[in-house]
């Protein structure tokens, strides 16, 4: 078989996937997978494989370790990142101007058709700790559902406006709702069917290879991997933690970006065709991201 007729029939089988008509066509697809680490989802950030929990755990472990923050340390990479959170940094940035767009938005929006802030807060004018439960399985709409879903299904419903997922004031409304929650441990319910079924899915997606480089996401996240190593000028970390701080201000692209954009710029990295946002592969993928952040606290605004 030719390349090209290889690349051509791995693309239809991911569009057909996308479509939701995938299992039977892509399953002729060869695919390659990374090798798979252990991985307790009971356990949530805490079951952190890479060894790297006690030092980025909590703000106390962080400051213990402040000097590595940012520096040539090679033990620099072990914080995951996460000494941006740092709380008492006092850095203002795009996060946080997000945060308040997002914020007007809703006001403006609520004070118009008071459902909206209703729907956001799933029949309460309240979004404290709302988005702490993120993904759930909606039973009413009988689909999952992330922030950024929520924001585009109220938009329309009662706004009948169109926040797509992916779109700038989508993000900015999300990082709203998040900021809501922020401090606040990530909850993600594993006993409801449908989310631990998408636990699975997106567990299967984080160990598939993809693209002309042939990676997966596990290529770079997982033990005996790139994982604290070099990979042109960045050390990738655990994944454990990382999607508590969704979405963030990313100074390499000076933009906003939502969960599901930082996966499409992965993926173009690894010479793949992106999907859109909300797309159903996001949504597992997300919800097995959020999975492994059970239990540490959303940090929203924050700074990648």
């Amino acid at each position: 078989m030719t390349l090209t007729r290889t690349l051509r029939r791995t693309l239809a089988a991911a569009l057909l996937a996308g479509a939701g008509l995938g299992a039977a066509a892509a399953a002729e697809v060869y695919r390659e997978h990374h090798p798979r680490a252990a991985i307790d989802p009971a356990q949530g950030a805490a079951g952190d494989f890479s060894g790297t929990y006690g030092f980025w755990k909590d703000a106390a472990a962080l400051e213990r370790h402040r000097d590595w923050a940012g520096s040539t340390d090679p033990n620099a990479w072990k914080l995951n990142w996460k000494y941006p959170d740092l709380v008492d940094s006092g850095d203002v940035h795009a996060g946080h101007v997000a945060v308040d767009e997002g914020e007007r938005f809703v006001r403006r929006a609520a004070a118009r058709e008071p459902g909206f802030l209703a729907c956001l807060g799933e029949g309460r004018n309240e979004l404290k700790g709302v988005a702490a439960g993120y993904p759930k399985y909606d039973a009413k709409l009988k689909k999952l559902m992330t922030v950024e879903a929520r924001v585009e299904h109220c938009a329309k419903a009662e706004l009948w406006d169109d926040v797509r997922q992916g779109s700038p004031l989508n993000t900015k409304i999300a990082a709203y709702v998040k900021s809501q929650s922020a401090g606040l441990p990530i909850r993600v319910d594993l006993s409801a069917a449908p989310v631990m079924a998408a636990y699975r899915r997106g567990e299967q997606l984080f160990y598939t290879k993809v693209g002309q480089l042939n990676f997966a996401c596990a290529s770079c996240h997982t033990p005996g991997s790139i994982m604290g190593h070099k990979l042109r000028g960045e050390v990738p970390t655990t994944p454990f933690g990382d999607a508590a701080h969704f979405p963030t201000y990313r100074t390499p692209v000076g933009e906003v970006e939502s969960l599901h954009q930082r996966f499409g710029r992965c993926l173009n990295q690894m010479r793949a065709q992106p999907l859109k946002p909300g797309d159903p592969a996001y949504v597992d993928l997300e919800v097995f991201y959020t999975v492994l952040s059970n239990g540490y606290p959303i940090t929203v605004p924050s700074i990648r």
